[in-house]
């Protein structure tokens, strides 16, 4: 049985370790990248509310091609709409607004 050749054991030695190597840095490189939560994507932005400037362009392309009653009625649902949003915004000002109930005095009783 002719003998391995010792040359060719160490470039493929060589070649396992540098392999190794570079899947080390970019477990590391990963790692580094990894959300705080564990589950949140990167670049992810925090949840906001909607934005409705999408519904305002809408309102503004249907002017003309809508029947007059019917833009009356599109307009009223969006009064209505913005009402409702300005009574969640003041709501919301209220409870932030509001003052902390004030530490009550509390006495201890025994029982005998």
């Amino acid at each position: 049985m002719p003998e391995p050749d010792l040359a060719a054991y160490e470039a493929a030695e060589r070649l396992v370790r540098e392999a190794h190597a570079k899947a080390e840095e970019a477990a590391r490189a990963a790692a580094a990248s990894a959300p705080p939560n564990g589950w949140a994507t990167p670049g992810e932005a925090p949840a906001s509310s909607p934005d409705l400037s999408a519904l305002l362009a809408f309102v503004e392309a249907a002017k003309g091609s809508l029947p007059p009653e019917l833009l009356r009625q599109l307009s009223d649902a969006l009064r209505e709409l913005l009402l409702a949003l300005r009574a969640v915004i003041d709501y919301s000002i209220e409870r932030l607004e509001r003052t902390p109930a004030p530490a009550r005095d509390v006495e201890d009783i025994p029982i005998s």
